[in-house]
């Protein structure tokens, strides 16, 4: 009975290693491709800590009220909220946000994106022989690199694209 018990308990930790090693998988090329896209397009994110910044606007309001009264709540207001604004937006470049970002996340941006990509150009890849021989080939984020560089993409589906990328951050 021992022995039956403990060949049980390993089975779910190989379960859970294959799952975590099957997680932090991805296609590296795709990810390069990522990083080229956010290059060319000069992709820029916002990064927010809207927490923090929440609560250090609360405390100048509340510090200004207890000094000043209501003067003071609408002066620590607004300096509450100017030290806010400053604290909770942070504009980095997309390439360098996925350059930083740990391998094992790397899995989850590529398959987000992939399906945004496929999402998102379906009408444009099957209006074009060519992509849609690409596609066959490669992965809807090779294909839409292939459309950057050939300048396949232009206005609409460039801002399209650009949308579709600023939702990493």
């Amino acid at each position: 009975m021992g022995c039956g018990g403990s060949k049980d308990a390993a089975k779910p930790t190989t379960a859970t290693a294959e799952i975590v090693a099957a997680k932090a998988e991805y296609n590296e090329k795709d990810y390069a491709d990522l990083i080229y896209l956010a290059n060319k397009r000069e992709i820029k994110v916002t990064i927010q800590t809207s927490t923090k910044a929440g609560i250090v606007a609360g405390l100048a309001v509340m510090g200004g009220t207890l000094v000043a009264g209501p003067v003071g709540a609408a002066v620590g207001g607004a300096m509450g909220t100017a030290m806010a604004v400053s604290m909770s937006k942070n504009v980095v470049g997309l390439n360098k946000l996925l350059e930083d970002t740990p391998r094992e996340k790397r899995g989850d941006i590529v398959k987000l994106l992939s399906e945004a990509f496929r999402e998102e150009f379906t009408d444009t890849i099957n209006g074009n022989p060519e992509l849609k021989l690409l596609l066959r080939g490669g992965t809807p984020i090779s294909v839409v690199r292939y459309m950057v560089e050939k300048d396949i993409i232009k206005d609409e589906n460039a801002k399209k694209l650009d949308g579709i990328l600023t939702r990493i951050g």
